[in-house]
């Protein structure tokens, strides 16, 4: 018999780990013979910086409802879930008529605030909140240090780690991109929504503030640009600085390839496991980075340089520090790339997916 789930989340449209995720498991199972189909809960047209917040645009969402009967035809439901208590009580009449029908229940959760969200509910809301996430028979967090977010809702032998992957289709030739790596200078570049709180500014100003010691280290910069973060001015003081908008495909392998030092100084509150860190590992670079949300989980001090959160002058010294360091950042990028292709494939991410959606 046929393997059927239905897929509840959202789809590629503005460009987001998860929605890339959604996308990749969707491919991933009907690739494997799997029988999918899917409700795509994206309405936003563009990034929004007021996470939680509830607007009149939001009700967009309950046009999804009308497909609300192909929970019926579907033993088991996949649910990518939202992390705020609209993002979760959203879900509730998909979860709800599910639980009445019998279909087992798996919530995959990317991010690391779900538990900052539940305890900071009043308890009106704390109780929906709850009631919604208990009905879920199993769970999956990225990484170990996130199991506690949904501890509160399901038993521990019910929540599952997976990590997340890079694309397979990013790496045609990897022996040339071995070869092709030049680490003779410093090759700075940023991959991520331009949010303030994923560290975009403090990355110009600390470039800015080495520029005016007399240090010009190139930089390349791609992501959606965002409301109410208006970059131009601080773009405009850095020199040997480029923007190349939102990559993807040939120009997003293009920047990966260019690269050799990833920087993502991110204390953005909805952070998880950043697919952009393993997709910049598995192309031979170096890490600069945060100690936030499960990022250290996964990439540990063998594989990245971390600089304090929401702290130009200190991404600063460690940009310089890097730069001054040259054979030992090459061999640490190589071995980032050594072990994101053998650990943190596409398949590897689809087979533990499969695996737990099928167990008991």
């Amino acid at each position: 018999m046929q393997n059927k789930v239905l897929l509840i989340g959202p789809f590629p449209g503005p460009a987001k780990g998860l929605s890339l995720s959604n996308f990749v498991v969707r491919k991933g199972l009907q690739e494997r013979g799997w029988n999918v189909k899917t409700i795509n809960t994206e309405n936003e047209g563009k990034i929004d910086v007021a996470f939680g917040k509830f607007s009149l645009a939001k009700l967009s969402f309950l046009k999804t409802y009308l497909e609300i009967y192909k929970v019926i035809s579907f033993n088991k439901i996949y649910i990518t879930i939202g992390i705020t208590f609209f993002g979760v009580l959203k879900y509730a009449p998909f979860i709800i008529l599910g639980k009445i029908l019998g279909k087992e229940l798996t919530v995959h959760l990317h991010s690391n605030h779900l538990k900052t969200e539940f305890k900071n509910l009043s308890k009106i809301k704390k109780y929906l909140f709850h009631g919604v996430l208990r009905l879920f028979d199993k769970g999956i967090v990225i990484s170990k240090s996130q199991r506690d977010n949904l501890t509160p809702f399901l038993q521990e032998n019910k929540i599952f780690e997976i990590h997340n992957f890079f694309e397979q289709n990013l790496i045609k030739d990897e022996n040339l991109l071995i070869s092709s790596k030049d680490y003779s200078e410093i090759k700075l570049f940023y991959l991520s929504n331009l949010l303030q709180e994923k560290g975009i500014n403090d990355l110009l100003k600390a470039v800015i503030e080495l520029n005016s010691n007399g240090f010009f280290p190139k930089i390349k910069i791609a992501g959606n640009k965002v409301h109410n973060n208006d970059l131009e001015e601080l773009l405009s003081k850095v020199k040997n600085v480029e923007y190349v908008g939102v990559v993807q495909n040939q120009s997003k392998i293009d920047l990966l390839a260019w690269g050799n030092v990833f920087c993502l100084p991110t204390y953005f509150k909805m952070e998880g496991m950043p697919i952009s860190i393993i997709e910049a590992m598995a192309f031979n670079n170096l890490i600069l980075t945060t100690d936030h949300a499960g990022i250290k989980d996964l990439c540990g001090d063998e594989h990245a340089i971390y600089c304090e959160k929401n702290n130009f002058k200190d991404l600063a010294i460690k940009i310089k520090e890097i730069s001054y360091n040259l054979p030992e950042m090459k061999k640490m990028a190589i071995n980032n790339g050594i072990f994101a292709r053998k650990n943190l494939t596409e398949k590897n991410f689809i087979e533990n997916i499969e695996k737990t959606i099928l167990s008991k």
